[in-house]
């Protein structure tokens, strides 16, 4: 395997032995060498075989890529990997360029505010848990401290391969709203770290996947345990009225009974 163009020490562009052209990142593959070296192979830790206008994005991307970037860039995807994370080479490529675009944006004193750091850090806790970790690798290697905020948007880069990234901003965005109606409702401040919140966190993420999925819950009958917890507080009807009318403007989903029900349980848990 023979180098075409060295981007940078970990990032070098190569023809294989069976004649097709890739990209190929590991620590070091790219140092000292020069096109038509023969590259170690051991070092090799991903092989991107990119066609057409993608394979034209990522090279401009690499060229436009600082070596210490594209280093933290390389740990950050082999912890990813190490917990479980496993990334695509379009996450990957998405991650590479998130982070030189927050660290040119952070030397320019521009501030990206994460609207759904707070659901985030909930529902995605080994993200967001990496995330911090990824911070703490870019300080070390690019000495750029960057805020709280990012640490949210990488874990957004990694939750994108577990689901779909516009279905996992779509719960993220339900859970907020959902979770200002209640504590608006009910003028609650609630505890981050409570079980019975980390359980109505929960909830409204299952909810949130019925919802985009139009999968209504009518399997039981809950009527009567349903006017029972519905009395317990006088605010119960109309934050079920205004989570229902959230639902049918935002998502166009009518919440029914036994999701109301299953609502309230939590409800009148943190009440």
């Amino acid at each position: 395997m023979r180098s075409i163009k060295i981007f940078n020490n970990n990032a070098v562009s190569v023809v294989t032995p069976s004649g097709r052209e890739a990209i190929v990142l590991g620590n070091g593959i790219g140092f000292a060498k020069r096109p038509g070296d023969e590259i170690d192979e051991r070092k090799i830790q991903k092989v991107y075989y990119i066609q057409d206008e993608m394979q034209m994005k990522f090279l401009q991307m690499l060229r436009d890529i600082r070596p210490d970037v594209m280093d933290a860039a390389d740990r950050i995807i082999a912890l990813a990997d190490a917990e479980g994370c496993f990334m695509s080479s379009q996450a990957t490529m998405s991650l590479i360029d998130h982070i030189n675009f927050a660290i040119e944006r952070q030397d320019k004193g521009m501030a990206l505010p994460n609207l759904l750091l707070g659901e985030t850090k909930l529902l995605y806790r080994k993200e967001y848990a990496l995330g911090c970790r990824a911070l703490e690798i870019i300080e070390e290697h690019c000495g750029v401290a960057l805020p709280e905020d990012e640490a949210g948007y990488i874990a957004l880069h990694l939750i994108a391969n577990s689901v779909d990234r516009d279905a996992a901003y779509g719960i993220l965005k339900f859970v907020k709203g959902a979770l200002d109606i209640i504590k608006g409702t009910y003028g609650l401040m609630l505890d981050d770290e409570s079980l019975d919140t980390i359980r109505l966190i929960t909830h409204l993420k299952f909810l949130a996947q019925r919802i985009f999925q139009k999968t209504v819950w009518t399997d039981e009958k809950v009527d009567d345990l349903y006017e029972q917890l519905l009395c317990r507080n006088p605010q119960n009807q109309e934050c079920l009225r205004r989570l229902d009318a959230y639902c049918s403007k935002e998502f166009g989903y009518t919440l029914s009974r036994q999701e109301k029900f299953y609502l309230l349980i939590h409800l009148t848990k943190i009440l």
